[in-house]
């Protein structure tokens, strides 16, 4: 059995005995507990975070919450693991109402929406502020995109935009301040820093977001958050887990 959302875009040719190296990351050990309860049972536990069957090699990266601490605990794990392929995974809100609570997305491309300066009623991003050029170094447009080809994958979930914020939209003024100025479809915490270490190490990668909410002034009530991580792992683990092997062999 092979993966193909991951066999379509790794480029690689591996040996037939060679090892598939998947990096699986999460803000948090609750988003994705129970593929962890079956990763125990499926794998074995070569270490710390670290798992194999046959020829597949998963490393979890609990990253923890929000920008700063993503970036730092994604670039450690894709400088120790030097992983095939790198997965997040994760609950995420949206803007629209189109989605369904409980979907399925993948994210396309990554903006960072509360880096900049308010400036009394607006708020300017750093490359408003011109402290960013729009194409600066991995940018493309202001945007941290995935280089996947959304025409020719063969994957069975919508692309969406997101944006990523240090604080979520729970107020009616900043939820329509930064649908008007990034037009996007989700929210979260830490996909942005996901996108920048991968695209700035070259780590072919994929965002797989759940959505638990609508955004909308703060009611928890309203969040379906139990259905939104049953759905993210029931996907993780028929992919991943339910699979008898990763390798390669294109």
């Amino acid at each position: 059995m092979i993966l193909k959302w991951i066999l379509y875009f790794i480029k690689i040719k591996f040996a037939k005995n060679s090892n598939m190296r998947l990096l699986l990351v999460s803000a948090t050990s609750f988003e994705i507990g129970p593929f962890l309860n079956e990763l125990e049972k499926n794998f074995e536990r070569k270490e710390l975070n670290v798992y194999k069957r046959g020829n597949t090699e998963i490393k979890i990266c609990i990253s923890g919450i929000g920008i700063m601490q993503t970036a730092y605990t994604v670039l450690e794990s894709v400088l120790e693991s030097k992983p095939d392929f790198a997965l997040q995974a994760g609950v995420a809100g949206t803007f629209e109402l189109h989605h369904s609570l409980g979907e399925l997305v993948l994210v396309k491309s990554e903006v960072l929406a509360d880096l900049g300066a308010e400036d009394h009623h607006e708020f300017l991003d750093v490359f408003d502020l011109g402290l960013l050029q729009e194409n600066d170094s991995i940018f493309e447009g202001r945007k941290l995109v995935n280089p996947i080809s959304i025409e020719k994958s063969n994957l069975d979930l919508p692309f969406v935009s997101s944006i990523t914020v240090n604080s979520t939209s729970g107020n009616s003024n900043t939820i329509e301040l930064r649908n008007k100025k990034y037009n996007c479809t989700i929210e979260s915490m830490e996909g942005a820093a996901f996108h920048f270490v991968c695209l700035k190490k070259k780590v072919q990668f994929l965002q797989l977001r759940c959505i638990s909410n609508y955004i909308e002034p703060r009611d928890k009530s309203k969040w379906e958050m139990k259905m939104a991580i049953t759905n993210l792992n029931k996907w993780l683990i028929e992919k991943i887990i339910d699979k008898e092997d990763l390798t390669i062999n294109l």
